[in-house]
């Protein structure tokens, strides 16, 4: 497989990519018989990956890592280096929906509040005839059920295994078992369900093209995501300048 060029940020390497090339990607992971994972990374799950080792460590072997939120975007500007698109699990969904239509890829959902799995099943399933979503599940259950649901996942026969339980809980989920799903391709995927399934409204697409998406999130569950955006991204930018500073006075 042809190497991609990547972007290092605060650490953490994350490839130069487009959309087409993701699904590229992801085709030639699906069948090359062997377990993959994609890290759709944004700063607020870079800041947890500073606090977690484990998490750093699962984002840092992951097969693909692409720049979702557009905070990376633009600290690669910082560093005099660019992506060449945003890559975001809410535009990833129907496009994978779609190759799962056309390939007859077989597709599970994980996570969401219970019945969240099951509408994003039924939306996918009258937006893409014939696709195979083979099972649902939601995110609420205890590590004593994890067993059970594994199984459960592996008689299913997916070939993907979206999981949306919020970053490094849904992370953890897939790097625990990893060794135990016989699945080609996992990977976390935030609340793209609640978006497929209607319970969120995506942001106007003038707010995704300047950046500003996540005042859009915000608002719509200001009282959860308030730390998140407000202080995260504040959190994020001045390390980002912390870097560029240390950059600039060792070339200096």
């Amino acid at each position: 497989m042809k190497q991609t060029q990547k972007v290092s940020i605060l650490g953490f390497e994350i490839s130069k990519i487009r959309m087409k090339e993701v699904l590229d990607k992801i085709e030639k992971f699906l069948e090359d018989g062997k377990t993959h994972t994609i890290v759709l990374l944004n700063p607020y799950l870079l800041l947890e990956a500073r606090k977690y080792p484990e998490y750093a460590e699962y984002i840092k072997n992951a097969d693909l890592v692409t720049a979702d939120g557009f905070g990376l975007l633009l600290a690669a500007r910082f560093f005099g280096d660019c992506f060449p698109e945003r890559v975001t699990g809410t535009d990833l969904m129907p496009l994978l929906g779609k190759l799962c239509q056309e390939k007859k890829y077989r597709m599970f959902f994980l996570g969401g509040k219970p019945g969240i799995a099951e509408k994003a099943k039924e939306k996918f399933e009258r937006q893409f005839q014939g696709i195979n979503i083979v099972g649902t599940q939601h995110g609420y259950f205890s590590v004593e059920e994890e067993p059970k649901i594994v199984n459960n996942i592996n008689m299913k026969k997916s070939d993907i295994l979206i999981v949306c339980m919020g970053a490094y809980k849904q992370e953890m989920f897939i790097k625990r078992h990893i060794h135990e799903l016989n699945i080609p391709l996992c990977f976390g995927n935030g609340a793209a369900f609640d978006f497929v399934a209607g319970r969120f409204k995506r942001a106007p697409g003038w707010m995704q093209r300047i950046g500003i998406e996540w005042v859009w999130r915000l608002l719509l569950e200001p009282q959860r995501l308030w730390k998140r955006y407000l202080i995260g991204n504040t959190v994020f930018l001045l390390l980002v300048m912390k870097e560029l500073m240390k950059k600039l006075m060792e070339e200096g």
